[in-house]
Formats: structure tokens, C-alpha cells, sequence
């Protein structure tokens, strides 16, 4: 279904970058495309919008169409919460006025959005989990669903901090069981981007981790990852391969960690995660660099052969 969009926004930050629509289009579409989506303000897919964001260095915030009431700023709202800017995303929603908001579906997502505010900006797990029970017992359209998993994810994170550990396993099992429905009926459920599934799925494992639930992690770190592949999808697979290492490195497997740590660092670098790129390199598996380095030193000026 074509994504609605603000394609002379698109044109602006194109020319103000000095690219040609060829240019921008390079890899990711045709030039025909790039023309329509700045002409018509439509995108055919929300895989070509992502990578052509990601090529003008910009949010798909930014360039999204909005005309209802907070709309837009829930956008970025959104944004900053799936990147954890709690307090940037606390701060945007002082800026709505509820008693504004034109439809359920903006209701809805302002009951999951102040859960979120109040379990990390203001600590208040009680009134978090209120907020939540609220969108999930009074907002139940299809076009919520995936605010329905982010809400009993959030039900999950605050019975966490409360250590109610099987509560906790309870509310994150049903999201990842709506994730899965939504996957499984595309169709029905196609607003839902990869991309935020992606990234729901990476605060479930997470999640896991810190409960010291390794091996439910780790299932659902591979089921993931083979769902990206079959999707032709790199979009944080490096992420992935660390979590899925931490995992196997905490149930006693550290050849087999060691090598996804190196798979993530090479997908990192792929993908221009630049901090988990370092973080690998230098701290993780610093040693091991090193001691590679040193081996290829002795060598260097000298003929090698590779039987």
C-alpha cells in the first residue's frame, strides 16, 4: 500500500544536499520513483522510504504526512521512544493537549506513549501500568494492534522492575504472540512496518537477558534473524548477532559467542552502526584483535602461502 508522505520535503533536503534524483535513487529505486514520491507525495514501500531516509540522513518523521491533530508530533514521539529518548519524547508529549485529539487511534497511542514517560522519566510504575491497562482494555482497533504489543511489553518492563518476574514473562509472551499474529496476517495488519517490529522484537530480548531467560532469548534472537533474511532485510541484524552472543556466552558457549560478537562487528561496519563497530573492536573483543594484529605484524613485508 503506497505510504503518503511529504515529498517537496523530500526535494528540499535532496537540493539542499546538492544530490540528483539519479543519485538519490542509486541502489534503492529507479529515478521514476524518486520523481513520483517528490511529485505525487507517495511512497510504494516503506523498505524504499527507510533507505532513502537513511541516504538524506533524516527521520521518516520528518517527511511523514500528518494532518490530524498531534499526529506529527507523535511521530517523532514515536521515534524518540524507539530509540529509548525518553526525556526528549516526555518533553514533546507536554506539548499535546489530549482533549485535542481527533480519533481513537491518537487516544491510543497517547495511553501507550505517557506509559513509557511515566515508567522511565517519572518512575512511577503504578501510574505506567495504569496507563497501559488503560490502552489495552479501552482501544482495541486493528489499526492499535502493534501499540497493543509495545503496551504489554510495557506491563511486562514495569512488573519487572517490581520483580514480579512470572507477571513480567506473562505480558511480554503476549506481545511477542500479537508480533507473531501480525506477521502472519500481513494482509490484514500491513501499517505495521519491519522496522518497528524489528525493534519491539530488540527490547523483548532484551528484556529476556535481564531476566536471565537465555534460551528464550536466544530462540527468538534466530527466529528474528531468519525472518530479516528471508525479508532481504540487513536493518539491525548486527544488533541482533550481539544480543544472541551475550546469550550463548552466558550458557557456557564462548567459541560460539565470540564468533556472532565478530559477526555483529561486521555488520555494524556494513550498516554504519559506528558505536557497536567500536565497542566490539575495542572493548569487547579487544584481545582478540590485538593478538590478530600481532600475528599478521610478523608476516608483514614477508611472502605467505595459504595451503
Amino acid at each position: 500500500m503506497p505510504i503518503k508522505i511529504t515529498g517537496s520535503a523530500i526535494r528540499r533536503i535532496r537540493k539542499k544536499k546538492k544530490m540528483s534524483q539519479k543519485q538519490l535513487a542509486e541502489g534503492i529505486c529507479t529515478q521514476a520513483t524518486i520523481s513520483m514520491i517528490e511529485r505525487k507525495n507517495v511512497c510504494p514501500k516503506v523498505d524504499i522510504l527507510n533507505q532513502l531516509c537513511q541516504r538524506l540522513a533524516i527521520n521518516l518523521t520528518d517527511i511523514s504526512y500528518n494532518p490530524r491533530y498531534g499526529e506529527k508530533t507523535f511521530s517523532y514521539i514515536e521515534s524518540d521512544m524507539r530509540r529509548h529518548c525518553y526525556l526528549q519524547a516526555h518533553e514533546r508529549m507536554d506539548k499535546v493537549s489530549f482533549d485535542k485529539l481527533e480519533s481513537k487511534l491518537s487516544e491510543g497511542k497517547y495511553y501507550c506513549y505517557q506509559g513509557f514517560a511515566e515508567l522511565y522519566i517519572d518512575d512511577r510504575i503504578e501510574e505506567a501500568i495504569y496507563h497501559f491497562n488503560w490502552m489495552l482494555t479501552k482501544y482495541t482497533s486493528n489499526k492499535l494492534i502493534f501499540y497493543r504489543a509495545w503496551s504489554n511489553l510495557g506491563l511486562g518492563l514495569a512488573y519487572h522492575k517490581l520483580n514480579k518476574t512470572d507477571r513480567a514473562t506473562k505480558f511480554i509472551e503476549e506481545s511477542i504472540r500479537i508480533l507473531e499474529e501480525i506477521q502472519l496476517h500481513q494482509g490484514l495488519y500491513r501499517g505495521v512496518d519491519i522496522y518497528a517490529i524489528t525493534d519491539l522484537y530488540i527490547d523483548i530480548i532484551a528484556t529476556y537477558i535481564e531476566l536471565e531467560k537465555y534460551d528464550r532469548a536466544l530462540n527468538l534472537c534466530t527466529k528474528f534473524l531468519k525472518r530479516l533474511t528471508s525479508d532481504n532485510s540487513m536493518y539491525k541484524v548486527d544488533v541482533l548477532e550481539e544480543l544472541a552472543s551475550k546469550c550463548l556466552y552466558a550458557n557456557g558457549q564462548p567459541l560460539e559467542a565470540t564468533m556472532r560478537q565478530f559477526a555483529a562487528m561486521f555488520i555494524a561496519d556494513l550498516r554504519g552502526n559506528q558505536p557497536l563497530y567500536e565497542k566490539i573492536m575495542t572493548k569487547n573483543q579487544k584481545y582478540l584483535v590485538d593478538l590478530v594484529k600481532s600475528e599478521v605484524n610478523k608476516t608483514k613485508g614477508h611472502h605467505t602461502s595459504i595451503m
